[in-house]
């Protein structure tokens, strides 16, 4: 087993941040918002972002009234909200299906995961980028 590294809040943005630009996302400062991100599923002089992101601090601290208040900030706003959780991976635990989720940071690099949980209201639905699905005979867009 590695040595454990100190690992900043930054360094938890830092990754959280790749970890979206990896999924196709464009990943802009959150601070406007109360959270550390925001995500645009295309350029943001297009489209509204969907998303603030809350990245777990390195302690691993989850306050509850953090997460209300982002909560009732992002209905306002019409986002949802997504907590973003990073966690080192060992490099012989990581499997085929989760290899291309893994995001390489630092110095010595080490191997990180961001798990993610999205909060979602009635007042801000869970929006996707624009993709038809075939449901049945109905097409949906």
């Amino acid at each position: 087993m590695r040595s454990p590294i100190n690992i900043t809040n930054s360094d938890h943005i830092s990754i959280t941040r790749t970890h979206f630009t990896n999924k196709g996302y464009r990943v802009h400062s959150g601070l406007q918002f109360g959270c550390e991100l925001v995500l645009y599923a295309d350029e943001p002089g297009r489209v509204h972002s969907d998303f603030c992101v809350h990245v777990v601090p390195p302690d691993g601290n989850l306050d509850f009234r953090m997460i209300q208040t982002l909560t009732r900030l992002v209905v306002s706003t019409g986002k949802t909200l997504i907590v973003a959780h990073v966690k080192e991976v060992a490099e012989e635990i990581v499997e085929d299906k989760i290899e291309d989720m893994v995001v390489t940071y630092g110095e010595p690099p080490r191997r990180y995961v961001v798990e993610e949980l999205a909060i979602a209201t009635e007042h801000a639905p869970f929006r996707h980028k624009n993709v038809m699905k075939g449901v049945g005979m109905q097409i949906k867009h």
